[in-house]
């Protein structure tokens, strides 16, 4: 990719939907968190725990993948350790990669299990960070709460309630991980609690198991935006891709976890550009930049030198991020202030 290309993206202020807060942990801030409380490591040397914490070439499966977060799960450990890596994610987004808007998402019981923490002073601590942030750098954010399906139905229950427990410091909510065996019916009796609260609602579908699959959760559950989505576009019979524009969905898609994981063969085969040629509202994200060894510049990058995009296809996806965003209205009016600043190109 040409050196003006690449100045253009790192210039290019972004809109981030799709973003753990448990996939964002430095590697340094592990190690540094385990010595303090005296956790066990695979190694305390940074570079080779590095080989060991991102992930920079695909494995087997997304199950494989999920099993990499254990070690950065590990090290949140006290109030101190979210308020410092719930900080440190906000600092690489707006002064690395140039993030106006931004949503973080996490799982209480995944993040915290095990720990002794309590879930709403947690929240609290992350929600208190976020706020703090915005006052002193050009970037607003929120937080999803998830519910890790892996743990059961129970667990997503008290999730849900949680959220709604928390509704002032909560913009969405999110059912995510191993969806294929854990299908939509098994959550369906969840959602309208969310909807009749005013909670929206993303769901990670489409990034193994079927179009069907996927047209079932939007069908039981209602979600106003999809994370991956990735298989609507192996239905050859379109009937999953209409569904998506018929539903006015967006679409967090998110390319290089989208190759780690198989959800598809090749970057270059990634379906990114041919949703937003349909009219998809398609978003770019990165998901876990710190378990992937990626970021949303990486990311536009890899969009357009692999994927084929252009910048103006950048920009819409851009739009259609801030449009789609679980943001308070002032919040995304700002960011679109911001995004409409931006220079056309960087040159030299």
């Amino acid at each position: 990719m040409k050196d003006a290309m690449k100045k253009t993206i790192r210039a290019m202020p972004k809109a981030e939907l799709h973003r753990h807060l448990e996939g964002s942990v430095r590697t340094r801030t592990i190690i540094e968190l385990a010595r303090k409380h005296k956790l066990p490591l695979p190694t305390f040397d940074e570079p080779e725990l590095d080989k060991i914490v991102k992930l920079k070439e695909p494995m087997k499966s997304l199950a494989d993948v999920l099993r990499l977060f254990t070690i950065a799960q590990s090290v949140f450990v006290s109030l101190e350790a979210v308020e410092r890596i719930t900080h440190e994610a906000l600092e690489d987004a707006a002064e690395r990669e140039n993030i106006r808007l931004l949503e973080l998402r996490y799982s209480p019981d995944f993040m915290l299990r095990g720990k002794g923490l309590d879930w709403a002073q947690a929240h609290a601590v992350i929600a208190k960070t976020i706020r703090a942030f915005e006052k002193k750098h050009d970037l607003v954010g929120g937080i999803i709460v998830i519910a890790s399906r892996c743990y059961g139905l129970e667990s997503a229950a008290r999730t849900v309630e949680f959220a709604l427990a928390h509704r002032k410091a909560v913009i969405g909510f999110d059912f995510a991980d191993n969806e294929n065996d854990y299908p939509p019916a098994l959550f369906k009796d969840l959602v309208p609690k969310l909807h009749a609260a005013g909670i929206p609602l993303t769901v990670h579908s489409g990034e193994e198991g079927t179009p069907e699959a996927m047209r079932q959760t939007i069908e039981l559950l209602s979600p106003r935006r999809i994370g991956h989505g990735v298989k609507a576009a192996e239905d050859r019979t379109g009937r999953t891709l209409d569904l998506v524009r018929r539903r006015g969905i967006t679409l967090e898609t998110n390319p290089i976890s989208n190759w780690l994981t198989h959800a598809v063969p090749a970057l270059e085969a990634h379906p990114l550009k041919r949703f937003l040629d349909s009219g998809v509202k398609a978003t770019i994200g990165a998901d876990d930049p710190g378990a992937l060894d990626t970021d949303l510049n990486k990311e536009y990058a890899a969009a357009v030198e692999e994927i084929g995009l252009s910048l103006a296809d950048l920009r819409r996806a851009n739009e259609y991020a801030v449009q789609g965003s679980f943001l308070e209205g002032d919040k995304r009016q700002q960011a679109e202030r911001w995004l409409k600043a931006a220079p056309a190109s960087v040159c030299g």
